[in-house]
């Protein structure tokens, strides 16, 4: 490891809060989220002329199927720890979709959004995978939802760019696909609409009581509780946010590096493990990353050892960030099972180095610094 690296990581993980107890926690975003419909739509727009192979997103990220849950459950149950809990992975959701009919219908002149569960049936022919999600994956805390946002963008300045009739955006929506590869088409920043959080003005601000709101109530028809930890789509949200998440049930934040909006000049703050702020909440970081569509041909097992090693030394929980994009098959199944094959050896050989971890999902993380922070 590169000796900076190195030492930044032992920055990031000895500040702040600490545990005896060697959690291990893997916190993947975008469950739920539409990108590219199918393989057929990516060769279209190719043919177009659209710059799909400057982000990996547009070219292996797809909505997930009953399939791919399928093949992520029985890894995860491979493995148990020192309680006989399987291994856990958070899925942060959002819970709609565009609904590109209505839109059209409208002449592109107002947002229209369906529940997830009509997009699971527009893709797959039924929306069993929401049920089978809960009855093999949330009660054996194998995938346990926590909320990511209503949608995964921005309504306006998706809205704003597929109103450009010669765009990319454009073409993309006639194929019912996401892309957020030209920021220019929304002068936000290089992740363009695709950070639904990004604002530009007090009034846009203003509406994102109404969809946090939206966002916990489909989460709790959707799943049955309210989610308790929240992390922002691209990671972009405003302090000014707090108080709409507080007044939803939203008390712990998963990433305590934070970007903030537009309006707010992008600026970063970097808070540490247990960090609160004025609503009470808690903060705490992801120390680790396993990202095979970063590189597809890298081995992750020795860089997630080296920051287990670090974060127990520290006294620190293991959070892995892994997005969905990496378990997902519709466009890729070779990043999926390469993926999983991956996971598989990960899972077990942090078995073997450390017989005492404990896997738990984001929200109890949040309970036991909870506990420790305020009951202490």
């Amino acid at each position: 490891m590169d000796f900076r690296k190195y030492l930044a990581k032992n920055y990031v993980n000895f500040r702040g809060w600490k545990t005896k107890r060697k959690i291990v926690i893997f916190e993947s975003d975008d469950w739920g989220s539409i990108r590219m419909s199918n393989s057929d739509s990516i060769l279209y727009l190719k043919e177009k002329g659209a710059p799909l192979n400057k982000n990996p997103f547009t070219l292996y990220d797809t909505l997930e199927s009953k399939s791919d849950l399928e093949l992520l459950f029985n890894v995860l149950s491979e493995v148990k720890d020192k309680n006989g809990n399987h291994a856990s992975i958070t899925a942060n959701c959002v819970l709609a979709n565009p609904d590109f009919d209505a839109i059209k219908n409208n002449n592109f002149s107002s947002y229209v959004y369906e529940h997830v569960s009509k997009t699971y049936k527009s893709y797959y022919g039924s929306d069993d995978i929401l049920n089978f999600w809960k009855s093999d994956g949330i009660s054996k805390n194998l995938l346990f939802p926590q909320l990511h946002g209503r949608e995964h963008f921005n309504c306006l300045a998706w809205l704003n760019a597929v109103n450009k009739i010669d765009s990319f955006d454009n073409l993309a929506f006639q194929k019912s696909c996401l892309l957020g590869i030209d920021a220019s088409n929304t002068q936000r920043s290089q992740n363009g609409y695709m950070a639904a959080f990004d604002y530009e003005s007090i009034e846009e601000l203003g509406s994102f009581s109404n969809i946090i709101k939206d966002a916990q109530n489909l989460f709790v028809k959707t799943f049955g509780f309210k989610s308790k930890s929240f992390v922002a789509p691209c990671s972009i949200r405003s302090d000014k946010m707090d108080k709409f998440l507080v007044e939803n049930g939203v008390i712990y934040h998963q990433m305590g590096f934070q970007q903030f909006p537009k309006f707010e000049n992008y600026k970063l703050k970097n808070r540490h493990w247990g960090n609160t702020n004025s609503e009470n909440q808690i903060y705490w970081r992801r120390n680790s990353m396993f990202e095979p569509y970063k590189d597809l041909n890298k081995e992750w097992l020795n860089q997630i050892l080296e920051d287990a090693s670090i974060a127990f030394r520290w006294g620190k929980p293991l959070v892995i960030s892994s997005h969905r994009i990496n378990y997902v098959g519709g466009i890729s199944n070779s990043l999926r099972d390469n993926t999983l094959n991956q996971l598989k050896n990960i899972l077990k050989k942090l078995i073997e180095k450390y017989p005492d971890i404990e896997f738990l999902n984001s929200a109890q993380l949040g309970d036991l610094m909870y506990n420790d922070i305020y009951h202490a």
